[in-house]
């Protein structure tokens, strides 16, 4: 009989839901790989802290493995590269108007990306831009 219980633990270790979606995100240039929609804008207006709805806003972040960067209705520049070092992510981009280098602090909210500006436009009250991978 115990054995039949061993049995019954073990298969339901072994059949859990599918491993890639309960991976935690992680906060390397792997870990970003895929497209990524704006959902939640958080921000302070110097007086109160607030929040968008978390809803899909058309705003999508594609990394590509390669280090290459397309951007839909996010940024001035649709294409660009991206690098991650210590929880910081720098965009560069490639357009005909001059971009400045960005930099975000990265971090993880509740399964999502949240990104945080640091230069060369800083919130002062703290604000953050949340993303949900969608692909």
């Amino acid at each position: 009989m115990k054995y039949f219980w061993f049995g019954i633990i073990a298969l339901l270790c072994f059949s859990s839901c599918d491993k890639e979606e309960n991976l935690p995100l992680e906060l390397t240039s792997e870990g970003l790989v895929g497209k990524w929609e704006l959902y939640q804008y958080q921000g302070n207006t110097g007086a109160d802290d607030y929040r968008t709805a978390y809803e899909p806003t058309g705003k999508i972040l594609t990394f590509f493995a390669n280090g290459k960067l397309n951007a839909v209705e996010f940024f001035e520049c649709d294409e660009g590269e991206y690098q991650v070092a210590d929880h910081i992510l720098t965009l560069v981009f490639d357009c005909e108007e001059e971009v400045p280098e960005m930099t975000y602090s990265m971090k993880r909210e509740n399964g999502d990306l949240a990104i945080s500006p640091r230069t060369p436009s800083m919130c002062i009250e703290g604000c953050a831009y949340i993303f949900k991978r969608i692909e």
